[in-house]
């Protein structure tokens, strides 16, 4: 199952990324997903980006450094606690990540293509029940 889960995810992400390149954002990566994905609308603190991509808070903010050179993301102290920092996208990294969204949205429709709707919406289901209770804290809401 861990192999098929990866296949499937290895081959959206490569996916995703030809299909964002194509669109004109030629410096996107498919390692880019993993982080662009789990930044609020808000912002993230690195710690919980970390926590969310199973990553050490190093890893994370190398990510992050990668990213930002780009100037898909901007990191900036956090308000609230000065030692904080916080990753948010900037106007750039919105564009990229709405174009992301219509390119996964497409292949998603592809998928159903394969499946068929019922098909589709069980998978979903299914995976996403298997995710709540095999990983209760790993929800995208948690702080």
């Amino acid at each position: 199952m861990l192999r098929l889960l990866f296949r499937t995810t290895d081959t959206m992400n490569r996916t995703m990324a030809d299909r964002s390149r194509a669109r004109g954002y030629e410096d996107f990566q498919p390692s880019f997903t993993g982080v662009l994905a789990h930044i609020d609308t808000e912002g993230t603190r690195v710690g919980t980006l970390a926590r969310r991509m199973g990553v050490t808070r190093q890893a994370a903010s190398q990510r992050l450094q990668e990213i930002e050179a780009l100037g898909y993301l901007e990191c900036v102290s956090d308000p609230r606690d000065g030692r904080a920092v916080i990753a948010r996208h900037t106007p750039a990294g919105r564009r990229v990540l709405l174009t992301a969204i219509e390119v996964m949205l497409g292949i998603e429709d592809e998928y159903e293509e394969i499946l068929g709707r019922d098909g589709l919406t069980r998978l979903k289901r299914l995976l996403t029940k298997l995710a709540e209770e095999a990983d209760p804290s790993g929800k995208l809401a948690s702080k």
